[in-house]
């Protein structure tokens, strides 16, 4: 088996279970006990999992505003994933909402050559896409913010809603089948809200690593989202969830 295969079914435990302890995972696996923390730290490292003695647990609920650069870094290859399948929900000359989460940067790479109209509070979404020319190119404006590299507020917000948005595609810190989405950072939050309850479709783009976890600020509800897409570590039995309360669920598959 593969290190990532078995990294990502421990990941799959922690989901699932809670936590973990490194004798069962070491007898499942049929590797030695230093194998399992040295996995054990690399998901600790990516944010998924809080090692502990004999194990690891979930991480808390209060997650962190990373930096932008920090936040892109993770789960990189998931996040590249999930942005190839969501490019293929935008069609031509639809207008979309890009916000400032570092997978929406993601779909920024990847989205198809089209005539679009693209808003978005992200700066570095707007040098992504500066030299495009089948787009047109809106930046909201704001207050900057330099911990995600976007703007918040209410020039941000009053920008955002002088358009009519086909789709919004948002990123989130957590998503849980009963707190719904959520985001660590108030401005952010607040400006995802009102943009929710004016656009015609809500794509959410997150990794596994989101779902299930809690965070600060709950900027929707589940009956807000039309369209999850995530990838293939997510565990079963929390997409089934967010399926029964009428989410369309995409996995992206590596």
């Amino acid at each position: 088996m593969l290190v990532s295969e078995r990294q990502k079914l421990i990941l799959h435990r922690i989901q699932v279970q809670g936590f973990v302890r490194n004798i069962d995972l070491a007898e499942e696996f049929g590797v030695s006990d230093e194998t399992i923390r040295k996995d054990l730290t690399v998901l600790e490292q990516m944010g998924r999992a809080v090692r502990n003695h004999g194990g690891a647990e979930r991480p808390s609920p209060d997650r962190f505003d990373l930096p932008l650069p920090v936040r892109t870094a993770v789960n990189e290859r998931e996040k590249d994933l999930i942005a190839r399948v969501a490019a293929d929900l935008i069609s031509p000359r639809e207008t979309i909402f890009l916000d400032a989460s570092s997978t929406v940067l993601r779909l920024a790479d990847h989205l198809p050559v089209m005539p679009l109209t693209v808003v978005t509070n992200a700066h570095h979404i707007v040098v992504s896409l500066a030299t495009r020319p089948d787009l047109t190119l809106v930046c909201t404006g704001g207050t900057y913010e330099n911990q995600s590299r976007g703007y918040t507020g209410a020039m941000a917000e009053d920008a955002s809603k002088r358009f009519v948005i086909r789709s919004a595609f948002l990123g989130v810190d957590a998503l849980d089948p009963d707190r719904g989405a959520m985001d660590v950072n108030h401005g952010h939050g607040v400006l995802k809200q009102r943009l929710i309850e004016r656009v015609d479709r809500v794509i959410i783009l997150a990794d596994s690593s989101k779902l299930g976890a809690r965070s600060a600020y709950r900027f929707a509800d589940l009956s807000d989202i039309d369209i999850l897409v995530t990838d293939d570590a997510a565990a079963p039995e929390i997409l089934a969830r967010f399926k029964a309360a009428g989410i369309t669920v995409m996995v992206a598959k590596s």
